[in-house]
């Protein structure tokens, strides 16, 4: 396959390690510059340039000084990061310039194979993506407003994003989510129509009755189509803590001729770890009433999982970005193999969430977790389309992984 043509510029003070490097780009159709000094750094001249190798550590170079002043650049390009003093410092960089509005793409820790450099720009776009169209979200009062009417109409959208075994790629469930639109407005984002709904109380449990009454239904659709797997449905913590909402729920699912074993309810673990123990009391409601019971995002806040043996949970989703990290970073790795092994010892389900490449299937599968979604599997779909590609889900992802079917 013919690799994107793109502009290179190393920057590095070992005059040997700019020729290889060179050497080796070029053959492979890459346009480089090699530089030794970072005072030639020049936003004029690097207008069309796609990535910056940078060393973080040369004389009389401060590597986050050299950061910052690339974060002051309207267009900066792309970043790999290197340097001799080992992956703590490469992370702690990257999340340093990640937060100055920088892309880093890759993290080599000298010493390093040429190939490896190759092998980050290979796998990571280079080229700078297509730029946003400008639409924002409307304001807060006219999403409410919207929302009130489109629950009120049932007018609602709902899409969901399936859930594979691991083994297999074989369908186990989905997660209902909200589509992104609602009528008379168009395209929202859906962190908008949370955020909106949350500031009223009435609203967000409305919203959240709304969801999982056609999360309920499209599972009892698939199960009565012969596709055996549980819908997991988003619910904030106020909204449990009302005490009508499990009597409520249970109704609904009653309605949809739905064992409530086949509805998990997913609670971010900030969520439950900053709880009172009202919302303790809350959460064994729930298992008792039938429901699963999934910790979702787990790892963005690691120093809360002694409390996993407090909590009545059956299912802990790794979070997306502890999935993306563990593709570049040991320490993430450990974290994800940690986790999924937490899981395991506590008789729990482990779904990977942020599935997008074989190397993140391959992590799973090495690590024995049982699940796996995210787009390498499918988008999130309207019901009409996720029941049309159940059947093929397994040899889609097999073909995308390029395995035999």
């Amino acid at each position: 396959m013919t690799k994107k043509r793109c502009h290179v510029v190393v920057l590095d003070d070992d005059s040997d390690l700019r020729r290889e490097i060179g050497q080796l780009l070029e053959l492979e159709g890459y346009d480089v510059v090699a530089l030794s000094d970072a005072r030639l750094l020049d936003p004029a001249a690097f207008d069309g340039v796609d990535v910056l190798v940078l060393d973080l550590m040369m004389p009389g170079v401060d590597g986050l000084d050299v950061l910052r002043r690339l974060g002051k650049w309207r267009a900066p390009p792309k970043l790999v990061l290197m340097t001799g003093h080992g992956e703590a410092v490469l992370r702690g960089t990257t999340a340093a310039a990640e937060r100055q509005g920088l892309t880093v793409i890759g993290g080599l820790a000298k010493p390093f194979d040429p190939d490896q450099l190759s092998a980050v720009l290979v796998a990571a776009p280079v080229v700078q993506p297509t730029p946003p169209s400008g639409r924002q979200d409307p304001p807060s009062t006219v999403i409410r407003g919207a929302l009130e009417a489109a629950l009120q109409d049932r007018l609602l959208k709902v899409a969901f994003q399936p859930i594979v075994r691991s083994d297999t790629f074989q369908f186990a469930g989905a997660e209902a989510l909200l589509a992104g639109e609602l009528p008379g407005i168009g395209l929202v984002s859906p962190p908008a129509i949370v955020a909106a709904a949350m500031t009223e109380p009435a609203l967000i449990s409305e919203l959240s009755v709304d969801v999982t009454r056609q999360a309920a239904e499209a599972c009892a659709e698939w199960l009565a189509a012969g596709y055996q797997g549980h819908v997991s449905v988003n619910l904030p913590l106020t909204v449990l803590l009302e005490r009508s909402t499990i009597e409520e729920i249970a109704t609904i699912t009653k309605a949809a001729s739905l064992p409530p074993q086949q509805v998990t309810f997913e609670l971010t673990e900030d969520a439950v770890y900053d709880s009172s123990a009202g919302a303790l009391s809350a959460l064994v409601k729930l298992r008792l009433a039938g429901f699963g019971l999934a910790l979702d995002d787990v790892g963005q806040r690691s120093s809360g999982l002694t409390q996993l043996a407090n909590l009545p949970v059956t299912e802990l989703k790794i979070d997306i970005e502890i999935v993306r990290l563990s593709r570049t970073w040991t320490k993430a790795r450990y974290i994800y193999a940690a986790l999924a092994d937490l899981g395991r010892r506590l008789d729990l389900a482990v779904v990977a969430e942020g599935i997008e490449t074989p190397q993140d299937v391959a992590l799973a599968r090495t690590h024995c977790v049982d699940f796996l979604q995210g787009c390498l599997i499918s988008r999130k779909r309207p019901l009409a389309e996720l029941m049309k590609l159940i059947p093929r889900l397994s040899s889609d992802t097999r073909q995308r992984m390029g395995m035999p079917g």
